[in-house]
């Protein structure tokens, strides 16, 4: 029974396999190299996706203790759009949606439920709104430079730029910038400096 079990599980990972590398191809992702793909994924691309070198994506829990709350999202809304993810970056169960342009660098970690979102979805307007649900919603580019960490169910909003070695807390709501080597945390988002010392990066005792 157990060994049955086991046959039953490993058919059901292979399956996944083959279906992630269905998608991808018919997606026309551009990959420098095949990504490490644990479940799978939803990718919606009508614009540009690219991927870089040894990317890790995680979509279920099995693979993640924090528990993730969906597969991994990867979305371009229109032809314009696009979405980069640097070399060596790992993502957990994120929604990465791009009306405009997302950057994601080098080395950087997105944890579980993160939600990316260059688009507000909806105009603000209630007017537009009644007119067309979509059109006319407004979106900017968002940029995470390298070496970042974006803890689980933190949301990074339209227009951000998150720079070189920072740190977003859990939950945080990123709707500023944040320089490099900085922790940002809270909503409303506080912003504290992380000490450098030689090639080692720590949070100062003051945080």
């Amino acid at each position: 029974m157990f060994i049955r079990a086991l046959r039953v599980l490993n058919f059901g990972r292979f399956f996944i396999r083959m279906r992630n590398d269905v998608i991808l191809r018919k997606e026309g992702i551009i990959m420098m190299s095949k990504p490490k793909i644990n479940g799978g994924i939803i990718i919606r691309n009508k614009g540009r996706i690219e991927l870089g070198e040894n990317v890790l994506i995680n979509n279920t829990s099995e693979y993640n203790p924090v528990g993730l709350p969906h597969p991994t999202i990867l979305c371009t809304s229109n032809k314009k759009a696009r979405i980069h993810i640097g070399n060596n970056v790992g993502i957990s169960g994120a929604s990465l949606v791009a009306a405009s342009f997302i950057s994601i660098g080098d080395r950087t970690l997105i944890g579980g439920g993160v939600g990316i979102w260059d688009t507000d979805f909806h105009p603000l307007n209630s007017i537009e709104r009644r007119n067309h649900q979509t059109r006319g919603a407004r979106s900017a580019p968002i940029v995470i430079k390298e070496d970042v960490f974006v803890g689980s169910r933190a949301l990074i909003l339209k227009g951000v730029t998150i720079g070189k070695g920072a740190v977003i807390g859990a939950g945080a709501v990123v709707s500023k910038d944040v320089p490099d080597y900085t922790l940002a945390y809270g909503n409303p988002l506080i912003i504290k400096k992380i000490n450098i010392n030689k090639n080692e990066e720590t949070i100062s005792n003051r945080v």
